[in-house]
């Protein structure tokens, strides 16, 4: 299937005219249809981004949230005022109340902006994702990512009105099959690469993944977890990797350094064929 992924909001930028901010939307071209994956932190920069790499947000087929924080869902309700009535993708953990806990810090609430109510009532059609689902086009849908916990000792959630370690239980990725094989997408990658790819892998038939796109939380990682990033993508020949968002410049560096041109630059206005 032919398929494209333009990068629409991304911290960094690829070109002159973007606005670069912390937060991630990425829009899938696929046939005839499109799917805009996540919607940023801010709806101003989102639509200026999409309006200068002419993505209409008005044309978008459906929107998919991979996860609930505030940088990955701040712009659905711009989206919706554009776009008017339209589905929405997402786990239902992904409207409960999310803080940032870092030591030293005081607790930051990083929650979806936006009340689930008023989102329904501005049109968005709500697809509430518990486990793997085929979109039309072969497009899937990851569902919950199982595996061990990874990574996610600074957050915090609210259950039951208690808050608790969050185990990321609302992350969803993108699992598409473009010309050049399965392609993985990714929102934040909470839960680690490896559950990732150990998801994807099932869900492709032990197919391999000849592409990753997206945040993978390296971020302040050490040489030690830097290092097990290199071992798996090495385990899994060397798929070509357009790391975003959160993956933190010092990391990338490190992954090219170590795997060379399988890691690729990537921003807002990067397209990436599939």
């Amino acid at each position: 299937m032919n398929a494209t992924l333009t990068v629409l909001v991304d911290n960094n930028v690829s070109c002159d005219g973007l606005q670069a901010e912390h937060g991630l939307a990425m829009l899938l071209r696929y046939g005839e249809r499109s799917l805009l994956l996540d919607a940023a932190q801010n709806g101003e920069t989102l639509a200026h981004n999409a309006a200068a790499l002419g993505a209409a947000l008005e044309r978008v087929d459906a929107v998919v949230l991979s996860h609930g924080h505030y940088d990955h869902t701040g712009g659905l309700d711009a989206v919706l005022r554009r776009r008017g009535p339209v589905d929405v993708y997402a786990h239902p953990d992904a409207f409960a109340r999310r803080w940032a806990n870092k030591p030293g810090r005081p607790m930051k609430d990083i929650s979806c902006p936006h009340q689930f109510g008023k989102l329904c009532n501005s049109g968005a059609r709500f697809h509430l994702v518990t486990a793997p689902e085929r979109l039309d086009g072969g497009v899937l849908l990851s569902g919950p990512i199982g595996g061990p916990a990874w990574g996610s000792e600074g957050f915090a959630v609210s259950r039951a009105d208690e808050m608790v370690r969050d185990g990321f239980r609302d992350e969803l990725f993108v699992l598409v099959r473009g010309e050049n094989g399965w392609a993985v997408i990714t929102g934040c990658c909470h839960r680690g690469l490896a559950n990732t790819l150990h998801s994807a892998e099932f869900l492709s038939h032990s197919e391999p993944i000849r592409t990753i796109i997206g945040g993978l939380h390296l971020r302040g990682a050490d040489a030690v977890e830097l290092q097990s990033v290199v071992e798996l993508l090495e385990a899994k020949g060397r798929p070509d990797v357009h790391p975003l968002h959160c993956t933190g410049e010092d990391s990338v560096a490190y992954l090219r350094r170590q795997l060379g041109e399988c890691i690729h630059t990537a921003a807002a206005g990067s397209r990436i064929e599939l």
